[in-house]
């Protein structure tokens, strides 16, 4: 006997939450224990769509289930129909988990990944069962169900993170007055990811800039950009550079407990004095160009990375700038994407592309993102690739 989902006496019994397990239910068609197997043949073979129904008692309560492929299985060997058509539903039903509907999606997901685990006959069905706080049958949905709810999530949770991190590159700040020209380059390498930059115009003719890669990929990696973005955000630099990073580590080991971290180039340049201080955060990734020759910033002292100790006391350096003077920071994602042949473009094709903007050929993004798509051809991009070219 086939059943509405609309009409199941349980169904109203549930409470609906936005994450219970009853809303995805797809399946509604019960069949009587005692009822014959040739006759759910005849229903399942009017209508394709059912790939099982839920064998239930007197009560409505659910006794297990029957798939259509065993069910025509069992029917198709020889004498099939002969020896099983007259017998009842119960005889051939099999077990399967049951759950109260209004089960939070997540536990049922955590439920069956213990259970896919240590295996069972339960997790061959690939359907589960659900049911009102009586035990009456509310519906059917099948493993499958579940994994493309848990796709969809993800693909939607995705393209947030995406927009979001779009909207955060867009309001990264722009620096004006200060004698100084800046172009700044992101390409995540999966939607979103862990690499960013932050421009912030200070008091008394002074910027703030910074560049970070975030341990980690995809949504995670997300997640410590937005908590980072905001607290740069917020945070009124009046204490000096070596301030502000130890804020930051302080909220990163609080927030994430040393799970999560970030390399990170950090600095304030003080157009006045024509002062750059900087610290680098375990980033390494940038070159200073002077006339015709770059020189990487040597430092006396190396900066661990951003959230992987309770406590710091960063380095911080300072540097006099010359007019005609310039600073690359990148992130290794630029260098080490590799082309079919598994060369990396490396640090020498990046810096003759900064010596030819810096000639005044084009914008240093203008030129990068063109050189590496010739690069890679059809390699896919490796990791998050982000930029900041200064010229003082």
């Amino acid at each position: 006997m086939q059943t509405d989902g609309a009409d199941l006496q349980g169904q109203d019994q549930i409470r609906s939450y936005p994450n219970s397990i009853q809303k995805l239910a797809r399946y509604f068609q019960t069949f009587r224990r005692d009822a014959a197997i040739a006759e759910l043949a005849d229903m399942l073979d009017r209508d394709r769509r059912i790939f099982a129904v839920c064998v239930v008692d007197d009560f409505s309560r659910p006794l297990g289930i029957i798939r259509r492929d065993k069910l025509f299985l069992l029917l198709g060997k020889r004498f099939g129909w002969d020896l099983m058509g007259k017998r009842m539903a119960l005889e051939i039903t099999e077990e399967a988990p049951v759950f109260p509907g209004d089960t939070n999606i997540f536990t049922v997901s955590q439920f069956l990944s213990a259970a896919f685990k240590t295996g069972g006959p339960e997790m061959e069905n690939r359907f589960m069962i659900l049911t009102d706080l009586q035990g009456i049958f509310t519906g059917m949905l099948s493993f499958q169900d579940l994994s493309n709810y848990f796709v969809e999530m993800t693909n939607r949770d995705i393209a947030m993170a995406s927009l979001l991190q779009e909207r955060f590159l867009a309001g990264a700040g722009e620096v004006s007055g200060r004698g100084i020209e800046i172009n700044a380059w992101s390409l995540p390498a999966k939607g979103v990811g862990g690499d960013f930059y932050f421009l912030k115009n200070l008091e008394e003719g002074r910027f703030f800039a910074a560049l970070c890669d975030v341990s980690g990929k995809g949504i995670a990696a997300s997640l410590v950009v937005s908590m980072v973005w905001g607290f740069l955000r917020a945070y009124a630099i009046k204490g000096g550079l070596g301030d502000l990073i130890v804020a930051l580590n302080s909220s990163m080991v609080s927030t994430f407990h040393l799970e999560k971290y970030l390399t990170g180039f950090f600095m304030i340049y003080d157009a006045g004095t024509r002062q750059l201080q900087f610290a680098d955060m375990g980033h390494s990734h940038n070159v200073f160009l002077r006339d015709r020759v770059f020189h990487r910033l040597e430092k006396a002292k190396v900066n661990l990375p951003v959230g992987i100790e309770l406590k710091i006391k960063p380095a911080i350096f300072r540097l006099e700038i010359r007019p005609g003077d310039s600073l690359l920071v990148y992130t290794d994602g630029i260098t080490e994407q590799d082309n079919p042949q598994g060369e990396e473009f490396g640090d020498e094709r990046l810096l003759k592309l900064a010596f030819q903007s810096r000639a005044g050929e084009k914008a240093l993004d203008a030129l990068l993102a063109p050189a590496l798509d010739e690069f890679r051809k059809n390699t896919p991009q490796r990791d998050d690739m982000t930029s900041l070219f200064f010229r003082f």
